[in-house]
Protein backbone atom coordinates (compact mmCIF):
# COMPACT_ATOMS: atom_id res chain seq x y z
CA UNK A 1 0.00 0.00 0.00
CA UNK A 2 1.30 3.52 -0.66
CA UNK A 3 -0.03 6.75 -0.29
CA UNK A 4 1.28 10.54 -0.24
CA UNK A 5 -0.35 13.23 2.06
CA UNK A 6 0.34 16.58 0.35
CA UNK A 7 0.47 19.71 3.18
CA UNK A 8 -0.02 23.19 1.47
CA UNK A 9 -0.41 26.46 3.56
CA UNK A 10 -3.76 28.81 2.31
CA UNK A 11 -2.39 31.70 3.51
CA UNK A 12 1.01 34.06 3.38
CA UNK A 13 2.47 31.29 5.90
CA UNK A 14 2.38 30.82 9.55
CA UNK A 15 -0.66 28.55 8.88
CA UNK A 16 0.27 25.74 11.16
CA UNK A 17 1.97 22.88 8.98
CA UNK A 18 4.20 21.99 10.99
CA UNK A 19 1.67 20.57 13.37
CA UNK A 20 -0.44 18.79 10.73
CA UNK A 21 2.96 17.38 9.02
CA UNK A 22 4.09 15.76 12.82
CA UNK A 23 0.29 14.49 13.16
CA UNK A 24 -0.15 12.71 9.56
CA UNK A 25 3.50 11.32 9.90
CA UNK A 26 3.18 9.92 13.52
CA UNK A 27 -0.55 8.69 13.52
CA UNK A 28 0.35 6.82 9.98
CA UNK A 29 3.34 5.65 10.40
CA UNK A 30 5.30 7.41 7.18
CA UNK A 31 8.30 6.45 6.53
CA UNK A 32 9.51 9.84 4.69
CA UNK A 33 8.76 13.33 4.78
CA UNK A 34 9.97 14.86 1.25
CA UNK A 35 10.60 18.92 1.58
CA UNK A 36 9.73 21.04 -0.73
CA UNK A 37 9.78 25.13 -1.04
CA UNK A 38 12.56 27.11 0.77
CA UNK A 39 15.11 26.77 3.91
CA UNK A 40 13.66 29.41 5.58
CA UNK A 41 11.00 29.97 8.61
CA UNK A 42 10.80 27.52 10.90
CA UNK A 43 7.68 24.79 11.71
CA UNK A 44 7.10 24.15 15.20
CA UNK A 45 6.12 21.02 16.82
CA UNK A 46 5.44 19.71 20.17
CA UNK A 47 5.23 16.17 21.28
CA UNK A 48 2.94 14.91 24.01
CA UNK A 49 5.87 12.95 24.64
CA UNK A 50 7.47 16.63 25.81
CA UNK A 51 9.79 17.37 22.84
CA UNK A 52 9.40 20.41 21.53
CA UNK A 53 11.80 21.95 18.54
CA UNK A 54 10.94 24.33 15.08
CA UNK A 55 12.22 22.47 12.33
CA UNK A 56 13.34 23.96 8.94
CA UNK A 57 15.84 21.50 6.86
CA UNK A 58 14.66 18.60 8.82
CA UNK A 59 10.98 17.29 8.45
CA UNK A 60 8.67 17.64 11.53
CA UNK A 61 8.91 13.64 12.02
CA UNK A 62 11.88 13.55 12.96
CA UNK A 63 11.21 12.83 16.91
CA UNK A 64 9.34 9.42 16.01
CA UNK A 65 12.57 8.53 13.35
CA UNK A 66 11.11 9.51 10.15
CA UNK A 67 13.44 9.88 7.30
CA UNK A 68 13.45 13.43 5.52
CA UNK A 69 14.33 13.63 2.30
CA UNK A 70 15.58 17.06 0.67
CA UNK A 71 14.19 17.25 -3.04
CA UNK A 72 15.23 19.43 -5.57
CA UNK A 73 11.64 21.74 -5.31
CA UNK A 74 13.53 22.85 -2.32
CA UNK A 75 16.20 25.51 -1.65
CA UNK A 76 18.41 24.55 1.25
CA UNK A 77 21.00 26.21 3.35
CA UNK A 78 23.93 23.32 4.26
CA UNK A 79 25.14 25.58 6.71
CA UNK A 80 21.45 25.27 8.42
CA UNK A 81 21.29 21.84 8.11
CA UNK A 82 24.30 21.48 10.30
CA UNK A 83 23.37 24.26 12.82
CA UNK A 84 19.94 21.98 13.24
CA UNK A 85 21.60 18.75 13.66
CA UNK A 86 23.72 19.93 16.24
CA UNK A 87 20.47 21.58 18.12
CA UNK A 88 18.93 18.08 17.19
CA UNK A 89 21.69 16.24 18.97
CA UNK A 90 22.56 18.22 21.67
CA UNK A 91 19.53 19.61 22.70
CA UNK A 92 16.58 17.75 21.92
CA UNK A 93 18.62 14.31 22.28
CA UNK A 94 18.09 12.79 18.97
CA UNK A 95 21.29 10.45 18.05
CA UNK A 96 22.97 11.18 14.72
CA UNK A 97 20.10 13.32 12.79
CA UNK A 98 21.61 13.63 10.05
CA UNK A 99 21.99 9.75 9.45
CA UNK A 100 18.19 10.52 8.86
CA UNK A 101 18.47 12.53 5.73
CA UNK A 102 19.19 12.29 2.28
CA UNK A 103 19.51 14.87 -0.39
CA UNK A 104 19.10 15.06 -3.97
CA UNK A 105 22.59 15.88 -5.67
CA UNK A 106 20.45 18.71 -8.02
CA UNK A 107 19.26 20.76 -4.99
CA UNK A 108 20.02 24.08 -4.91
CA UNK A 109 21.80 25.59 -1.85
CA UNK A 110 21.95 29.67 -0.72
CA UNK A 111 24.46 30.52 0.77
CA UNK A 112 25.29 33.33 3.61
CA UNK A 113 25.70 36.07 0.83
CA UNK A 114 22.33 35.39 -0.08
CA UNK A 115 21.08 36.33 3.59
CA UNK A 116 23.18 38.92 3.76
CA UNK A 117 21.80 40.81 -0.15
CA UNK A 118 18.60 39.65 0.97
CA UNK A 119 19.16 41.94 4.37
CA UNK A 120 20.15 44.97 3.04
CA UNK A 121 17.67 45.06 0.08
CA UNK A 122 15.39 45.37 3.12
CA UNK A 123 16.98 47.46 4.59
CA UNK A 124 17.08 50.10 1.87
CA UNK A 125 13.88 49.91 1.32
CA UNK A 126 13.59 51.65 4.48
CA UNK A 127 9.68 52.68 5.31
CA UNK A 128 7.93 51.04 2.00
CA UNK A 129 8.79 47.04 3.12
CA UNK A 130 8.38 44.23 0.63
CA UNK A 131 9.06 41.85 3.97
CA UNK A 132 11.27 39.05 3.98
CA UNK A 133 12.72 35.84 6.79
CA UNK A 134 16.29 37.41 6.14
CA UNK A 135 17.79 34.19 5.14
CA UNK A 136 18.35 34.78 1.37
CA UNK A 137 15.93 32.03 -0.49
CA UNK A 138 14.84 34.13 -2.75
CA UNK A 139 18.19 35.55 -3.78
CA UNK A 140 19.58 32.31 -4.08
CA UNK A 141 16.59 31.44 -6.56
CA UNK A 142 16.66 34.51 -8.50
CA UNK A 143 20.79 34.09 -8.70
CA UNK A 144 20.35 30.76 -9.91
CA UNK A 145 17.78 32.51 -12.72
CA UNK A 146 20.41 35.29 -13.72
CA UNK A 147 23.71 33.53 -13.28
CA UNK A 148 23.37 29.80 -13.38
CA UNK A 149 27.31 29.41 -13.15
CA UNK A 150 27.45 30.81 -10.08
CA UNK A 151 24.91 28.68 -8.64
CA UNK A 152 25.63 25.89 -5.78
CA UNK A 153 24.28 22.16 -5.74
CA UNK A 154 24.20 20.07 -3.16
CA UNK A 155 26.69 17.64 -5.72
CA UNK A 156 28.99 20.76 -5.42
CA UNK A 157 29.45 19.91 -1.31
CA UNK A 158 32.24 17.49 -2.74
CA UNK A 159 33.60 19.63 -5.04
CA UNK A 160 37.66 20.68 -4.45
CA UNK A 161 36.71 24.01 -6.23
CA UNK A 162 33.75 25.30 -4.06
CA UNK A 163 36.39 27.67 -2.21
CA UNK A 164 36.53 29.35 -5.87
CA UNK A 165 32.82 28.95 -6.42
CA UNK A 166 32.09 31.00 -3.14
CA UNK A 167 34.75 33.72 -3.71
CA UNK A 168 33.54 34.31 -7.12
CA UNK A 169 30.13 34.91 -5.59
CA UNK A 170 31.25 36.77 -2.87
CA UNK A 171 32.92 39.48 -5.24
CA UNK A 172 29.24 39.47 -7.24
CA UNK A 173 27.61 39.77 -4.13
CA UNK A 174 29.85 42.80 -3.24
CA UNK A 175 29.16 44.03 -7.00
CA UNK A 176 25.46 43.77 -6.49
CA UNK A 177 25.00 45.29 -3.35
CA UNK A 178 27.21 48.58 -4.39
CA UNK A 179 24.12 50.73 -5.36
CA UNK A 180 22.52 49.78 -2.36
CA UNK A 181 25.42 50.53 0.44
CA UNK A 182 25.44 54.34 -0.94
CA UNK A 183 21.74 54.71 -0.30
CA UNK A 184 20.24 56.45 2.56
CA UNK A 185 19.72 54.07 5.63
CA UNK A 186 17.59 54.98 8.85
CA UNK A 187 19.33 55.29 11.97
CA UNK A 188 18.52 52.66 13.38
CA UNK A 189 19.93 50.16 10.74
CA UNK A 190 23.16 51.38 10.31
CA UNK A 191 24.44 48.97 13.43
CA UNK A 192 23.02 46.21 10.86
CA UNK A 193 24.01 47.34 8.08
CA UNK A 194 27.46 47.49 9.09
CA UNK A 195 27.43 43.68 11.09
CA UNK A 196 26.50 42.20 7.62
CA UNK A 197 29.19 44.16 5.49
CA UNK A 198 31.79 43.18 7.97
CA UNK A 199 30.51 39.58 7.46
CA UNK A 200 30.56 39.86 3.56
CA UNK A 201 34.08 41.30 3.74
CA UNK A 202 35.22 38.63 6.66
CA UNK A 203 38.67 36.55 5.21
CA UNK A 204 37.20 34.10 7.71
CA UNK A 205 33.63 33.11 6.24
CA UNK A 206 34.37 31.28 3.10
CA UNK A 207 36.50 29.04 5.52
CA UNK A 208 33.89 28.64 8.03
CA UNK A 209 30.99 27.69 5.53
CA UNK A 210 33.43 25.05 3.97
CA UNK A 211 33.80 23.35 7.18
CA UNK A 212 30.26 23.36 7.76
CA UNK A 213 29.66 22.31 4.33
CA UNK A 214 32.10 19.40 4.46
CA UNK A 215 30.43 17.83 7.46
CA UNK A 216 26.90 17.89 6.06
CA UNK A 217 28.48 16.15 2.56
CA UNK A 218 30.15 13.74 4.92
CA UNK A 219 27.45 12.93 7.65
CA UNK A 220 24.17 12.83 4.99
CA UNK A 221 23.62 11.01 2.52
CA UNK A 222 23.70 12.63 -1.04
CA UNK A 223 21.94 10.95 -3.64
CA UNK A 224 21.43 10.88 -7.47
CA UNK A 225 18.10 12.11 -9.01
CA UNK A 226 17.07 8.01 -9.79
CA UNK A 227 16.80 7.56 -5.95
CA UNK A 228 13.50 9.72 -5.16
CA UNK A 229 11.66 7.33 -8.14
CA UNK A 230 13.75 4.09 -7.26
CA UNK A 231 14.59 3.60 -3.58
CA UNK A 232 12.31 6.21 -2.16
CA UNK A 233 8.96 5.74 -3.69
CA UNK A 234 8.86 2.59 -4.58
CA UNK A 235 9.03 1.49 -1.25
CA UNK A 236 5.23 0.72 0.38
CA UNK A 237 4.10 2.97 3.48
CA UNK A 238 3.51 6.63 3.61
CA UNK A 239 5.08 9.38 2.59
CA UNK A 240 4.57 13.25 3.65
CA UNK A 241 5.13 16.31 1.55
CA UNK A 242 6.05 19.06 4.27
CA UNK A 243 5.61 22.52 1.93
CA UNK A 244 6.74 25.67 3.14
CA UNK A 245 5.63 29.26 2.40
CA UNK A 246 1.90 29.59 1.68
CA UNK A 247 -0.03 30.11 -1.64
CA UNK A 248 -0.56 33.93 -0.86
CA UNK A 249 3.37 33.98 -1.02
CA UNK A 250 3.45 32.30 -4.32
CA UNK A 251 5.20 35.12 -7.05
CA UNK A 252 2.66 34.54 -9.75
CA UNK A 253 -0.11 34.33 -7.50
CA UNK A 254 0.56 36.15 -4.02
CA UNK A 255 0.35 39.90 -3.66
CA UNK A 256 3.04 41.05 -5.39
CA UNK A 257 5.45 42.44 -4.26
CA UNK A 258 5.14 40.89 -1.28
CA UNK A 259 5.59 37.23 -1.92
CA UNK A 260 8.51 35.12 -2.52
CA UNK A 261 10.51 34.21 -5.00
CA UNK A 262 9.29 30.30 -5.39
CA UNK A 263 6.30 28.70 -6.36
CA UNK A 264 4.17 27.10 -3.72
CA UNK A 265 1.02 26.05 -5.81
CA UNK A 266 0.24 22.05 -5.22
CA UNK A 267 0.56 20.98 -8.91
CA UNK A 268 4.09 21.71 -8.99
CA UNK A 269 4.51 19.28 -6.09
CA UNK A 270 2.34 16.90 -7.93
CA UNK A 271 3.82 17.00 -11.08
CA UNK A 272 7.35 16.35 -9.12
CA UNK A 273 5.66 12.82 -8.20
CA UNK A 274 3.59 12.15 -11.70
CA UNK A 275 7.51 12.30 -13.00
CA UNK A 276 8.86 9.77 -10.70
CA UNK A 277 5.95 7.38 -12.09
CA UNK A 278 4.18 7.28 -8.59
CA UNK A 279 1.64 4.93 -8.22
CA UNK A 280 -0.05 5.45 -4.87
CA UNK A 281 -2.77 7.47 -3.47
CA UNK A 282 -2.08 11.33 -3.60
CA UNK A 283 -4.23 13.08 -0.43
CA UNK A 284 -3.76 17.21 -0.57
CA UNK A 285 -4.71 19.12 2.73
CA UNK A 286 -4.84 23.09 2.51
CA UNK A 287 -3.62 23.93 6.26
CA UNK A 288 -4.89 26.91 8.05
CA UNK A 289 -5.52 28.50 11.43
CA UNK A 290 -8.66 29.38 12.81
CA UNK A 291 -7.78 32.85 12.73
CA UNK A 292 -5.95 35.41 9.80
CA UNK A 293 -2.05 35.65 10.42
CA UNK A 294 0.78 37.32 8.49
CA UNK A 295 4.21 38.15 10.11
CA UNK A 296 5.47 40.67 7.91
CA UNK A 297 4.43 43.80 4.97
CA UNK A 298 1.51 42.78 2.85
CA UNK A 299 -2.50 43.31 2.69
CA UNK A 300 -4.47 41.55 5.31
CA UNK A 301 -7.99 43.07 5.29
CA UNK A 302 -9.25 41.20 8.00
CA UNK A 303 -6.08 43.00 10.85
CA UNK A 304 -7.56 43.52 14.21
CA UNK A 305 -4.73 45.09 16.70
CA UNK A 306 -7.26 44.76 19.22
CA UNK A 307 -7.29 40.95 18.57
CA UNK A 308 -2.83 40.18 19.06
CA UNK A 309 -3.17 39.77 22.67
CA UNK A 310 -5.86 37.96 22.95
CA UNK A 311 -5.09 35.18 19.88
CA UNK A 312 -1.33 35.47 20.70
CA UNK A 313 -0.58 36.11 24.52
CA UNK A 314 3.28 36.17 24.95
CA UNK A 315 3.72 35.38 21.05
CA UNK A 316 7.50 34.06 20.17
CA UNK A 317 6.86 36.02 16.76
CA UNK A 318 8.33 39.16 18.26
CA UNK A 319 8.49 42.20 15.50
CA UNK A 320 11.81 42.13 13.88
CA UNK A 321 13.41 44.45 10.84
CA UNK A 322 12.99 41.58 8.29
CA UNK A 323 9.45 40.38 8.78
CA UNK A 324 7.83 43.23 10.48
CA UNK A 325 4.82 42.77 13.08
CA UNK A 326 2.73 39.76 13.41
CA UNK A 327 -0.72 40.53 12.56
CA UNK A 328 -4.02 38.50 13.44
CA UNK A 329 -7.50 39.13 12.90
CA UNK A 330 -11.09 37.54 11.86
CA UNK A 331 -10.41 34.66 9.64
CA UNK A 332 -10.58 35.77 5.58
CA UNK A 333 -12.86 33.34 3.93
CA UNK A 334 -12.29 35.51 0.67
CA UNK A 335 -8.51 35.59 1.35
CA UNK A 336 -8.88 31.46 1.30
CA UNK A 337 -11.11 31.03 -1.45
CA UNK A 338 -8.89 32.75 -3.86
CA UNK A 339 -5.84 30.52 -2.36
CA UNK A 340 -8.29 27.88 -3.26
CA UNK A 341 -9.14 28.93 -6.94
CA UNK A 342 -5.21 29.68 -7.16
CA UNK A 343 -4.75 26.29 -6.66
CA UNK A 344 -6.82 24.91 -9.07
CA UNK A 345 -10.45 23.01 -9.06
CA UNK A 346 -10.37 20.25 -6.67
CA UNK A 347 -6.58 20.58 -5.50
CA UNK A 348 -7.30 19.67 -1.97
CA UNK A 349 -9.22 16.66 -0.65
CA UNK A 350 -9.36 17.99 2.68
CA UNK A 351 -8.39 21.46 4.79
CA UNK A 352 -6.44 21.04 7.84
CA UNK A 353 -7.74 24.06 10.72
CA UNK A 354 -5.29 24.43 13.35
CA UNK A 355 -4.99 26.73 16.77
CA UNK A 356 -8.43 26.44 17.73
CA UNK A 357 -7.56 26.40 21.19
CA UNK A 358 -6.81 29.92 21.06
CA UNK A 359 -10.40 30.60 19.49
CA UNK A 360 -12.04 29.17 21.97
CA UNK A 361 -10.27 30.64 24.79
CA UNK A 362 -11.84 34.04 23.57
CA UNK A 363 -15.30 32.41 23.64
CA UNK A 364 -16.25 33.48 19.90
CA UNK A 365 -14.78 32.67 16.43
CA UNK A 366 -15.19 35.47 13.91
CA UNK A 367 -14.79 35.28 10.37
CA UNK A 368 -14.78 37.86 7.40
CA UNK A 369 -16.77 36.06 4.41
CA UNK A 370 -16.96 39.46 2.19
CA UNK A 371 -15.33 42.28 1.64
CA UNK A 372 -17.06 45.75 1.14
CA UNK A 373 -16.10 49.33 -0.39
CA UNK A 374 -14.67 50.65 -3.20
CA UNK A 375 -14.90 47.08 -5.05
CA UNK A 376 -13.26 47.71 -8.77
CA UNK A 377 -14.98 44.97 -10.94
CA UNK A 378 -11.21 44.28 -12.64
CA UNK A 379 -10.49 42.93 -9.23
CA UNK A 380 -13.60 41.78 -7.43
CA UNK A 381 -16.94 40.56 -8.21
CA UNK A 382 -19.95 41.51 -7.30
CA UNK A 383 -20.31 39.25 -4.53
CA UNK A 384 -16.95 41.24 -2.92
CA UNK A 385 -14.46 37.85 -3.83
CA UNK A 386 -11.16 38.29 -5.69
CA UNK A 387 -10.85 37.71 -9.47
CA UNK A 388 -8.53 34.62 -10.04
CA UNK A 389 -6.31 36.17 -12.99
CA UNK A 390 -3.74 33.51 -14.06
CA UNK A 391 -0.03 34.51 -15.55
CA UNK A 392 3.49 33.68 -14.97
CA UNK A 393 4.75 37.24 -16.76
CA UNK A 394 5.57 41.34 -16.44
CA UNK A 395 1.27 41.84 -16.91
CA UNK A 396 0.51 39.31 -14.02
CA UNK A 397 2.85 40.64 -12.05
CA UNK A 398 1.58 44.23 -12.74
CA UNK A 399 -1.82 42.80 -12.00
CA UNK A 400 -1.43 41.53 -8.68
CA UNK A 401 0.60 44.75 -7.75
CA UNK A 402 -2.80 46.44 -8.45
CA UNK A 403 -4.55 44.17 -6.75
CA UNK A 404 -2.31 44.70 -3.26
CA UNK A 405 -3.37 48.06 -3.97
CA UNK A 406 -6.82 47.79 -4.06
CA UNK A 407 -6.94 45.07 -0.93
CA UNK A 408 -5.60 47.79 1.37
CA UNK A 409 -9.04 50.14 1.06
CA UNK A 410 -11.34 47.22 1.14
CA UNK A 411 -13.95 46.26 4.21
CA UNK A 412 -13.98 43.07 4.95
CA UNK A 413 -17.91 42.41 6.94
CA UNK A 414 -16.72 40.43 9.94
CA UNK A 415 -19.59 37.41 11.40
CA UNK A 416 -19.23 36.34 14.91
CA UNK A 417 -20.50 33.01 16.08
CA UNK A 418 -20.76 32.37 19.73
CA UNK A 419 -18.87 29.34 21.19
CA UNK A 420 -20.27 27.17 24.18
CA UNK A 421 -18.24 26.53 26.88
CA UNK A 422 -20.14 22.80 27.50
CA UNK A 423 -19.72 22.02 23.66
CA UNK A 424 -17.85 18.81 23.25
CA UNK A 425 -14.41 18.86 20.20
CA UNK A 426 -16.73 17.57 18.44
CA UNK A 427 -19.62 19.71 18.36
CA UNK A 428 -16.99 22.45 17.86
CA UNK A 429 -15.46 20.69 15.03
CA UNK A 430 -18.62 20.27 13.14
CA UNK A 431 -19.72 23.73 14.00
CA UNK A 432 -16.30 24.72 11.97
CA UNK A 433 -16.57 21.96 9.10
CA UNK A 434 -20.20 23.14 8.44
CA UNK A 435 -19.15 26.56 8.55
CA UNK A 436 -16.40 25.97 6.33
CA UNK A 437 -17.91 23.53 3.91
CA UNK A 438 -20.73 26.12 2.75
CA UNK A 439 -18.41 28.88 2.52
CA UNK A 440 -15.61 26.87 0.91
CA UNK A 441 -16.63 23.91 -0.76
CA UNK A 442 -14.12 21.50 0.45
CA UNK A 443 -14.52 19.06 3.99
CA UNK A 444 -12.61 20.02 7.64
CA UNK A 445 -10.76 16.64 8.00
CA UNK A 446 -8.45 18.30 10.67
CA UNK A 447 -8.79 20.28 13.92
CA UNK A 448 -6.18 21.48 16.12
CA UNK A 449 -7.20 21.44 19.75
CA UNK A 450 -3.80 21.91 21.26
CA UNK A 451 0.05 22.10 20.16
CA UNK A 452 0.32 18.10 20.19
CA UNK A 453 -0.40 15.20 17.78
CA UNK A 454 -2.68 13.96 20.59
CA UNK A 455 -4.92 17.45 20.48
CA UNK A 456 -5.89 16.97 16.98
CA UNK A 457 -8.48 15.91 15.66
CA UNK A 458 -9.29 13.52 12.44
CA UNK A 459 -12.20 12.83 11.08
Amino acid sequence: MKKLYMVTDLGPGDGGKGGVVHKLSHMSGAHTIVKVGGAQGSHGVRTSAGDAFAFSQFGCGTFEGVRTHISPRFLMDPEGIYSEGMALRYESGVDNPWALLSIDESTLCKTPFDGIVSRIKELALRDNPRGTIGTGVGQAYRRNQLRPDLSVFACDLYSPDLRDKLEIIREYTIDLLNPFVEGDFFPDDQQQLSRDLSLLNDPGLIDHVINRWRFVAKECQIVDTDYFANDLLAKDGIVVVESSHGILTDCYTGFHPHTSAIRTLPHFTKAMFEQARYDGEIVSIGVHRAYQIRHGAGPMPTHDPQMGERLLPGSNKDSNRWQGDVRVGPLDLVAMRYALAASGEGAYDGLAITWFDQVQKNGQWQYANKYEGPLDNQYFTESGDIRLRVGDDRAQLDHLAALTKKLQAVRPTVETVPLNSGATLDQQFDLVAETLGEHLGVPVRMMSFGPTEQDKMCK
